[in-house]
């Protein structure tokens, strides 16, 4: 299986991200576009894997080969998710078949985090590490940013007033909370009306679609999900 891939990153092709827009929310980044690139074909093994432990049919993991489709050397925010690109697939409609896709692709995510959260003792829960966030710290930053993803385009959240006081909540109540919150928004997704599936909207310099948004959600969750096993010692 061939996987085109689409690149961004500075000129000088430093810290670059790899999209690979044929498995949602899948990215590779690396501190250069080589070492980026050579990252790939494994993050695409791990990525076919999971999705095949929830009984997903997936192409063969064995088979992997990849081609740039393209490389953006020219944005914002180039190599860390830039929030102004936008891709040809981002501007298609999100069809119901497309939406159920990436809330699968979503489903599996979460319930891979939480497998590997649910396994870590109060400590590692709550370890500050010398560089970056503890890990409640990155679940907390990838429920908010979740909910501002969906609340931003697709609207209020039916019984969801705000994303709440995570900051205060025991572990046991903010995974239950992320649960309630993530029910309510794929409620709002899935009810989202045909007409508008193709809809933009204008955000300063950034033009957002129902397709990208989802894009976006999934690769976030998709990130932190790999920069949590490495943390702990958990294989791809």
């Amino acid at each position: 299986m061939i996987y085109p891939l689409y690149l961004e990153s500075g000129p000088q092709k430093k810290k670059t991200m790899v999209h690979v827009l044929d498995l949602p929310g899948c990215v590779v980044t690396g501190p250069t576009t080589a070492d980026a690139l050579q990252r790939t074909p494994s993050i695409i093994q791990g990525y076919l894997r999971l999705l095949q432990r929830h009984d997903i049919a997936v192409d063969s993991p064995e088979d992997i080969q990849i081609e740039v489709a393209q490389h953006i050397t020219e944005g914002s925010w180039l190599g860390n998710g830039d929030p102004g690109l936008l891709f040809p697939s981002d501007l298609e409609p999100l069809t119901a078949e497309k939406r159920e896709r990436y809330i699968r692709c979503a489903e599996c995510i979460r319930a891979e985090l939480l497998n590997v959260v649910n396994g870590l003792s109060d400590e590692q829960w709550t370890e500050q590490p010398a560089k970056g966030r503890s890990i409640r710290s990155i679940l907390q930053h990838i429920f908010g940013a979740e909910y501002a993803y969906i609340r931003g385009y697709f609207g209020k959240l039916d019984g969801v007033k705000g994303p709440g006081s995570v900051e205060t909540m025991q572990r046991a109540e903010l995974l239950d909370w992320m649960e309630y919150v993530r029910a309510r928004e794929l409620e709002k997704i899935r009810t989202w009306p045909a007409e508008e599936q193709a809809r933009q909207s204008t955000h300063g310099q950034q033009i957002k679609t129902a397709s990208k948004v989802m894009r976006r959600m999934l690769e976030h969750q998709w990130e932190h999900l790999l920069e949590i096993k490495e943390r702990v010692g958990v294989a791809i």
